[in-house]
């Protein structure tokens, strides 16, 4: 190669390295005037961040049945259901309601249900006063409630001062009570309560026994949510002792208790027993020297011993 060849062949290798130098010194002054891009945000697919609440809101997929027919191509669409999508819920479904069929049975079994009560301790009462008062004859041994049952048969006999109930499988239900013992009847204006040694009041439940009978116009004094106060009781007892067969007391709330005599007339004894023995022998004295004065008393008052007096009739 001549001299000339090889000067022209180094300036057009020496041109195109000048030509490549200002494109890439172009370029980078129009980078540099230009301003970046900012890059979009990036969507994530996983799970976070998504509001699950509102997924699980969403209507449960229908799962669509069609049962095809006779005819070649033709088929009929059933109304879609619901496709479960937990197994699990399905499962403890069935049990649940196996659960309740089984109970149902159970309660509606002829073995578990009562046909009659045992009762011990009557004396009065009856069976047929006790099943009929708690009404369980036919009824499934589990809603059987013993403290129900006593409840009930103390709001229903008030004669009844203990009672326990006991009930064992398959279908036995015992009751063990105690009735109340009356010492007097209260007799007020027609109605009639039975009354015993603590002064608890319950109507009378056998018109055959012989108590003691106290009639008044009146109600008796009561005291701690009781009929009548105790120590009138104890009055009515400590006084029956020495009372003729037949008599009935009378009770007042000006003089308390009293009788009347056969002799003709009136005697009032006080509100309580105390000295009951010399209130007594003080009465005994006094009929004596009224009869032997030949007097006629319409009221022997002995309520209080350093005090009695006699009333002639007016």
């Amino acid at each position: 190669m001549s001299r000339v060849q090889r000067t022209r062949v180094e300036q057009g290798v020496g041109s195109r390295k000048s030509a490549q130098m200002r494109r890439t010194q172009g370029a980078s002054r129009l980078s540099s005037s230009v301003p970046s891009r900012r890059m979009p945000p990036v969507l994530s697919r996983s799970g976070i961040g998504i509001n699950s609440v509102a997924l699980d809101n969403r209507p449960v997929p229908r799962r669509r049945v069609d049962v095809p027919l006779s005819s070649p191509g033709a088929e009929i669409r059933l109304p879609a259901v619901p496709a479960v999508s937990n197994k699990w819920r399905l499962l403890s479904g069935l049990i649940s309601v196996s659960l309740l069929l089984g109970l149902i049975l159970l309660t509606n079994n002829e073995l578990f249900q009562v046909h009659g009560i045992q009762v011990q301790g009557l004396e009065r009462f009856t069976e047929r006063d006790i099943s009929q008062a708690i009404n369980i004859t036919g009824s499934s041994i589990f809603f059987i409630n013993p403290e129900r049952i006593k409840n009930d048969l103390q709001l229903t006999y008030p004669g009844l001062s203990e009672v326990d109930v006991q009930v064992t499988w398959p279908a036995s239900v015992s009751i063990s009570l105690k009735e109340r013992s009356p010492v007097l009847a209260w007799n007020w204006d027609g109605h009639v309560r039975w009354v015993d040694e603590n002064g608890v009041a319950f109507e009378p439940h056998d018109e055959g026994i012989d108590v003691v009978q106290v009639r008044s116009i009146i109600l008796p004094p009561t005291i701690d949510d009781r009929f009548i106060d105790p120590r009138i009781v104890r009055t009515v007892a400590a006084l029956d002792d020495y009372l003729p067969e037949q008599v009935d007391m009378i009770y007042t709330a000006e003089h308390g208790l009293g009788w009347h005599d056969a002799r003709g007339w009136v005697v009032y004894f006080g509100f309580n027993d105390d000295n009951a023995e010399q209130k007594m022998n003080v009465y005994q004295s006094m009929v004596e020297y009224l009869e032997g004065k030949r007097i006629k008393p319409s009221i022997i008052n002995i309520e209080f011993l350093d005090s009695p007096y006699f009333r002639m009739e007016s």
